[in-house]
């Protein structure tokens, strides 16, 4: 399942909220930014003041936003896939971008290597938490119809394996059984 990660809200990034509830207009983030910030790491403290990363520590390019999904009436969650078309590089950094340029909320992370290739798949999930943030986005599907917890369907398929192995293993010992006593039988043992 996708690493849901929870975005401190910028300052800058309330403040255009404060300026699209007065003028009665939706928050609208165009894309993501990922970085590779020298000394960061997922225990490193979010400062709100914060702003964009340095441009020499940008990876990824500008990566293109679907539709948020919201978890409740005061946080939405935007996502994104980096694919296996994408990469060479690491990052520690994940940002929302608004239409403006600012930077609405961001989290650290522990370092994310994301390599060109098959198998090469990540997906991370930014939950923006902010007052009336599903319908100041425009948010219309629940968190829950885009992601689902496959746990427990993999345990039992996990199950259904182990018991097919067994009883696989099972039959052929009897069958290893039963052929040693027809050897046995025709005296060829």
């Amino acid at each position: 399942m996708a690493e849901i990660v929870s975005g401190t809200v910028t300052d800058a990034g309330a403040r255009y909220i404060a300026r699209k509830v007065a003028a009665l207009e939706d928050v609208v983030i165009t894309h993501f930014v990922l970085a590779n910030v020298p000394g960061a790491s997922e225990t490193t403290t979010a400062n709100p003041a914060a702003g964009l990363p340095a441009v020499s520590q940008r990876v990824g390019g500008n990566i293109s936003v679907g539709a948020p999904r919201y978890n409740n009436d005061n946080a939405v969650t935007y996502s994104l896939v980096l694919g296996s078309d994408v990469g060479d590089f690491d990052f520690n950094f994940y940002g929302a971008v608004t239409d403006t340029g600012v930077l609405l909320a961001f989290q650290y992370l522990p370092v994310n290597r994301k390599r060109k290739g098959i198998g090469q798949v990540i997906n991370r999930n930014l939950v923006v938490p902010f007052s009336n943030a599903k319908q100041m986005t425009g948010a219309d599907l629940p968190i829950e119809s885009w992601q689902y917890d496959y746990e427990s369907e993999i345990e039992a398929m996990q199950m259904g394996v182990m018991q097919n192995s067994v009883a696989t293993i099972s039959a052929l010992n009897s069958a290893i059984k039963n052929h040693e006593r027809l050897l046995k039988l025709e005296n060829k043992i």
